[in-house]
């Protein structure tokens, strides 16, 4: 049997109880041996981005208790990367595994307009999400940076252990 990994790209600025949730189904519909978060770096044009490093320790502190969940940091610190570049880094890495790229289904549908589509949507394996799906929806990690920013609960929201960290290190204030 080939070893089925998935790779999630994102922000994760914060992670949510939403996307831990959708991969762990994800895993299990799909049989995945595991499945790399693989956030963007800090180049990556969003608003209200925090550092990488921070993001990452938020991604390590939900995995804490998930054995099929990892991150993959392959983000370049010195230039903009766009998703031909992240595919290739993991074509390397992981030569031998079944590669599959889970994302949203909105990321999907504007795929076609990315450096390289043709290849990217010809060569790879997808698991597309839909966001609109579930009570997923209203779980989006922006809402919840409205909501720190406000002093509203997000307890339900996100683990435990990142709203700790966030207090923390006073994140998105």
């Amino acid at each position: 049997m080939s070893n089925r990994i998935g790779f999630f790209g994102g922000c994760f600025n914060p992670v949510t109880n939403a996307h831990l949730e959708l991969i762990k189904q994800v895993i299990e519909k799909e049989n995945l041996e595991k499945v790399y978060f693989v956030p963007m770096g800090d180049l990556y044009e969003k608003k209200d981005l925090i550092a990488l490093e921070h993001r990452i320790r938020m991604l390590e502190l939900a995995f804490e208790a998930e054995e099929k969940m990892e991150i993959l940091n392959i983000s370049n610190q010195d230039r903009k990367m766009c998703a031909i570049d992240t595919f290739q880094i993991i074509d390397k890495t992981f030569p031998n595994a079944e590669r599959f790229f889970i994302m949203g289904s909105d990321n999907y549908h504007q795929m076609s307009q990315w450096k390289n589509a043709e290849e990217l949507l010809k060569k790879y394996h997808y698991i597309v999400l839909d966001r609109e799906k579930g009570d997923l929806k209203n779980i989006s990690s922006s809402k919840i940076r409205e909501k720190i920013k406000k002093g509203e609960a997000i307890e339900d929201l996100i683990p435990k252990q990142i709203i700790n960290y966030i207090r923390q290190k006073n994140l998105y204030k």
